[in-house]
């Protein structure tokens, strides 16, 4: 599982992507769509983006999720990785193979705080 704050600068997504592709040299497109919204982020990473020294055995990316996932809900999201010789598109019925897919989750940039309110309480009671 894959886990981000909303306010990183600097996230790694490794992934295994290398061990289906079908492409030569292929551009990746992750789409994430978050669990309860549906809401939808799509971006490529370009062949040459991967960071990794052992491509044949993982694929390594550094996303900036304060952008990527901008006003965007924490939370859950799926995503799925798929193959492509495009660099640009970002439609996920015109890329090529479903490479992975998982899960995401998006923390708050901030922990939440629970506000604690100190009311008096008063009863009243009733004799019979």
């Amino acid at each position: 599982m894959l886990q981000f704050k909303q306010d990183d600068t600097a996230a790694v997504l490794i992934l295994t992507l290398t061990e289906l592709v079908t492409l030569q040299d292929p551009n990746y497109l992750f789409v994430f769509t978050h669990a309860l919204t549906n809401d939808v982020v799509a971006f490529v990473k370009l062949n040459i983006d991967d960071e990794s020294n052992y491509p044949q055995r993982y694929n390594q990316f550094t996303i900036d999720p304060s952008v990527v996932f901008d006003g965007r809900q924490p939370g859950e999201w799926h995503y799925k990785a798929y193959e492509q010789a495009s660099d640009m598109n970002t439609d996920p019925s015109a890329a090529g193979s479903l490479l992975e897919q998982g899960k995401m989750l998006l923390d708050r940039s901030e922990a939440f705080a629970f506000d604690m309110y100190n009311s008096t309480s008063s009863f009243k009671t009733y004799n019979g």
